[in-house]
């Protein structure tokens, strides 16, 4: 949590603290430095008094007082929310109706991130959440909470999409369906702990399940909404025209290890359905893909359908125009239908000439009857 610049981020860190005030003795006594600025103009004169009682204070939310270890016994609930600089999450039990964290989370969002419509930024918010804590959350039924009421009902476990559903949408949705979760709606001004983590976003240093998503929905759109009618991009033409690329991730498998050029040693990881092929590996996955000599859109179409990594869509083009086989054969007009002759129903209605020689120095001019032969 970086020091506040202004009143508006020193009033959200201070409704943080209040929000576990009710776990942090002398809180009252220790905040006071920073409660006084609110009452001055807007100037923030940052002391060495303020910056003492303001790491104390971090300190004090980051220790045991207030954070609980896991238990599996106990109701588990995640809590996000996103702002145009950064998404956050709160892993939390509840507790005699009493929250109490279990880890906090946020990163900073790319700049393509920060172009998304506030619908899409929340749900990006959720799945990183979910990635980011997926070893306490899979298998384990726990509460979703947000405060963007409509994603309420586009992840709704049992919910239907809407006709227009986007991509990128059907993409989280697909990737939260391996999970036990039902959604609750938190109010904006209820969703202060996740709120004030996402104004103050850590920057990401690896690539996450959502960064792979919206990379993955990029490239989808790229190579298959250009081709359908616009009189029929809905949900079911899609699904329809993507074939198996909207099928649920792999589950159990996580993503947060796998580097932003796909290669790791000798590992092979999942990237959605399909398996992250390291490079070492990389020559004799084209040759089982080139086995039977296709062609290079037949060749990419199998590949998409199985395996992926970087440039995998330059280095089959490349294979297939050095190929001998493919080369040899690739200009070879294709071969006629062979011809079958109806039967005369005279003699001499139709014959059949040719040359044959030479032979002991003659050619000979040969005539055949196709009835009488």
């Amino acid at each position: 949590m970086p020091q506040p610049k202004n009143i508006a981020d020193l009033r959200r860190f201070l409704g943080m603290i209040t929000y576990y005030s009710r776990f942090l003795p002398d809180v009252s006594t220790i905040s006071y430095p920073l409660r006084r600025l609110l009452n001055k103009d807007k100037n923030l004169f940052w002391s060495a008094q303020c910056e003492a009682a303001f790491i104390k204070l971090k300190n004090e939310v980051a220790s045991d007082r207030v954070l609980i270890p896991f238990d599996t016994n106990l109701p588990v609930t995640l809590t996000t929310d996103a702002n145009p600089v950064g998404i956050a999450a709160v892993l939390s039990h509840g507790i005699n109706k009493v929250e109490h964290p279990i880890a906090f989370a946020s990163r900073s969002l790319t700049d393509a991130e920060q172009n998304y419509s506030q619908l899409d930024r929340e749900a990006l918010a959720i799945v990183f959440g979910v990635d980011h804590f997926f070893h306490y959350l899979f298998r384990h039924k726990f509460t979703l909470i947000t405060d963007n009421q409509p994603l309420t009902r586009i992840f709704h476990p049992k919910s239907k999409f809407p006709k227009m559903t986007s991509a990128r949408l059907l993409h989280y949705a697909s990737f939260l369906a391996g999970f036990d979760y039902v959604v609750s709606f938190k109010k904006g001004t209820e969703n202060q702990i996740a709120d004030s983590l996402s104004r103050a976003p850590t920057a990401q240093g690896y690539v996450t399940t959502d960064m792979i998503i919206n990379e993955e929905v990029h490239r989808i759109c790229s190579s298959t909404v250009f081709e359908i009618s616009t009189k029929t991009v809905t949900v079911e033409e899609i699904v329809k025209e993507t074939d198996k690329e909207l099928s649920k991730l792999k589950r159990g498998i996580k993503s947060n290890s796998i580097e932003s050029d796909y290669t790791l040693n000798e590992e092979i990881l999942f990237k959605n359905d399909k398996v992250v092929v390291p490079k070492s590996l990389q020559l004799e996955v084209l040759k089982d893909l080139h086995s039977t000599h296709l062609g290079i859109v037949k060749m990419k179409q199998l590949a998409r359908r199985y395996c992926t990594w970087k440039n995998i869509d330059k280095d089959i083009e490349n294979l297939v125009k050095s190929c001998k086989d493919c080369l040899y054969t690739q200009n070879n007009p294709p071969k006629a239908p062979v011809y079958h002759w109806d039967p005369p129903s005279n003699n001499w209605e139709r014959i059949h000439l040719d040359y044959a020689g030479p032979f002991r120095g003659y050619y000979y001019l040969v005539l055949i009857d196709a009835k009488s032969r």
